[in-house]
């Protein structure tokens, strides 16, 4: 009972400080999450062993009624509460499991092909630059030895992708850019296992004074990812039998279809019984594969890349219930913090830790910078994407406690105090940056709905009529995202844009993150894109209403597509007032439906003009 007390003590405890920590911090405008992390780190037994040798050094306080509860704390139950604390590690693991799983999601095949080569040549020389860094750095600099040095250089090139796919999820970031992240991260592991078990293997050869055989190393590495991938497969295979694909109907339950299959089937619309399932199976394969010492992550990441692909993608929705993620994604953050080695800054360690902080950095930034720039990403895309690859935890991690306990007469331990304390530093900055880049991404996408509320934008006499040019027809589509493949077909075939995934994606990521419908039956789609010179608007009249999540709950019967160059944003804003500033006229909404109905709705907008 006294281990089950501490045990919902603790989950009480870390749930509050984390939540606490992440309020305030929002309102420090610090960011959230951080304050999740110090809210954990505060609780977490590392720290609190701190202030217990603080008090150490006035034991006379414990004279005092105010201090005795917390002295009896630390001489009777620290150590449980420490144990306890440990003890929630796994699910650390787990969730770093299942967010490598949702990365499948960016991984399916259209997508990879729209990505094409640019994230594997940016991945590549951002981890090719990281590691020369670290490895030139610390044997040139800090005189590690070779060995050491070229295992500070592999281990550097890690990348924590929980943090940032959890924030992305959190704020409903879709798109090129989580695309393009999730290519690079999955690359970015990949090439990090290789190097880190070459060289790994290497080190532990010196130590035992064995011959060293590249066969064996190759075999190793092979043999790793290999098993990794199979265990991966069987995730799928579990998933694809226990997750029907298609609607449950009455016929897809013969009389002859035993009990069984019957109880364990379940369709992939999302929901929180599906998530249950997805969270089970993957976590016991990924216990499979740590307890084979086999690259867990790639083994989650695999079995994404396969359902994605090869079964439902609708299952992946499931991991952003917003009623329940949160929760996830806040003890998540808590269990982070409270796991902070406060204790292993030491001021020996001191110039490793900040000379394998500064290398990193500059190999990550640098490298995906030159990447981006070197591939013709959009300038948003340079922008953002090296910010998002600081944050250092996970796989690093796991590594560093192999070589501090398999090399630690070699000098293990001086890379375990070295990386550990970046660890930190990575997670907490990493953690602060994302969020605000992130949040600044976000603003990039969504920011043009200020234009239909501010009267101040001038038009610059622009006309409706001039925007729209003749484009607009019919549309026969049921749902709001065939609507948007709609007028992406449309604007293939009047050659504006010379594929349909150009307009449709950054479209759909931008309903995403809001609804772009306003009322009355309108609904104001638009994206700014960087293979137009000129803004263009497509207008769209539905044979039948759609739901498209208008704020005063009518569906939608009217749609204008709104596409911009990507460089001249200031057109974008000016083009959305236009079209808002004919929407308030007094019966354009009717007049404009009534002549599309009489298939004069061209004329229409010329006269309107004109009278306007």
């Amino acid at each position: 009972m006294q281990h089950m007390k501490m045990q919902i003590f603790e989950i009480g405890l870390l749930i509050l400080a984390a939540y606490t920590g992440g309020r305030l911090a929002q309102k420090l405008k610090i960011g959230e999450v951080v304050g999740q992390i110090i809210g954990g780190v505060l609780v977490g037994p590392h720290f609190l062993e701190l202030i217990h040798r603080v008090l150490l050094r006035y034991a006379f306080l414990n004279r005092y009624i105010v201090f005795k509860p917390i002295y009896h704390f630390y001489n009777s139950q620290f150590s449980e509460y420490a144990k306890v604390l440990e003890s929630y590690h796994f699910f650390v693991f787990l969730f770093l499991g299942i967010i490598a799983f949702s990365i499948g999601e960016e991984l399916h095949r259209d997508r990879l092909r729209r990505v094409g080569l640019a994230a594997t040549f940016i991945c590549v020389l951002q981890a090719l630059l990281t590691f020369l860094l670290g490895f030139l750095g610390f044997w040139l600099i800090f005189h590690f030895s070779v060995i050491n040095a070229l295992l500070m250089g592999s281990m550097g090139i890690a990348t924590a992708p929980a943090l940032t796919f959890v924030l992305m999820n959190k704020l409903k970031i879709e798109g090129r850019l989580k695309n393009i992240l999730a290519n690079i991260v999955v690359l970015d592991d990949v090439i990090e296992v290789i190097f880190f078990s070459i060289f790994f293997g290497i080190a532990l050869a010196l130590q035992r004074g064995t011959a060293l055989s590249v066969t064996h190393l190759a075999a190793g590495i092979v043999e790793e990812l290999f098993f990794a991938a199979l265990i991966g497969v069987v995730i799928f295979l579990i998933l694809k039998v226990t997750i029907r694909k298609k609607l449950p109907r009455e016929e897809d339950f013969p009389d002859d279809q035993n009990f069984l299959s019957q109880v364990t089937s379940a369709h992939p619309t999302p929901s929180v019984e599906i998530l249950l399932v997805i969270t089970g199976i993957v976590a016991i394969g990924i216990s499979v594969a740590i307890d084979f010492d086999l690259p867990f992550l790639i083994t989650a990441v695999i079995a994404g890349f396969l359902v994605s692909n090869f079964h439902s993608h609708a299952l992946f929705d499931s991991l952003k219930i917003e009623n329940v993620m949160p929760l996830f994604n806040l003890m998540f953050f808590a269990i982070i913090g409270s796991s902070v080695r406060v204790e292993s800054l030491s001021v020996g360690s001191l110039p490793y830790v900040l000379g394998y902080l500064i290398l990193r950095t500059a190999g990550k930034l640098f490298g995906n910078w030159a990447g981006c720039r070197l591939t013709g990403q959009d300038e948003k895309i340079t922008a953002c994407l090296p910010k998002l690859m600081l944050p250092q935890a996970g796989m690093a991690a796991v590594e560093t406690i192999m070589v501090a306990t398999a090399l630690a007469p070699s000098g293990g331990g001086k890379l375990f105090d070295t990386i550990i304390p970046a660890l930190v530093i990575f997670e907490l900055v990493g953690a602060w940056l994302s969020e605000k880049t992130l949040i600044k991404w976000k603003n990039w996408i969504v920011g043009e709905q200020e234009a239909l509320k501010k009267p101040g934008i001038a038009v610059d006499n622009q006309s409706l009529s001039g925007l729209i040019e003749g484009r607009i027809f019919e549309l026969s589509a049921g749902t709001r995202n065939d609507a948007i493949f709609e007028l992406g077909q449309f604007c293939v075939k009047e050659q504006i844009v010379p594929e349909i995934g150009i307009v449709a994606d950054p479209v759909r990521e931008r309903e995403k993150l809001a609804p772009t419908a306003i009322g009355r039956g309108i609904a104001l789609p638009h994206c700014r894109l960087g293979t137009v010179d000129r803004t263009i608007v497509v207008c769209g009249l539905l044979r039948h209403p759609v739901d498209w999540n208008a704020p005063d709950g009518q569906p939608v019967d009217l749609v204008f597509l709104l596409l911009s160059p990507d460089e001249r944003p200031e057109e974008h804003l000016k083009a959305i007032r236009t079209i808002s500033l004919a929407l308030q006229k007094t019966g354009f909404i009717e007049g404009l439906k009534q002549a599309a109905a009489e298939k004069s709705a061209e004329r229409y907008l010329k006269q309107f003009t004109c009278n306007t």
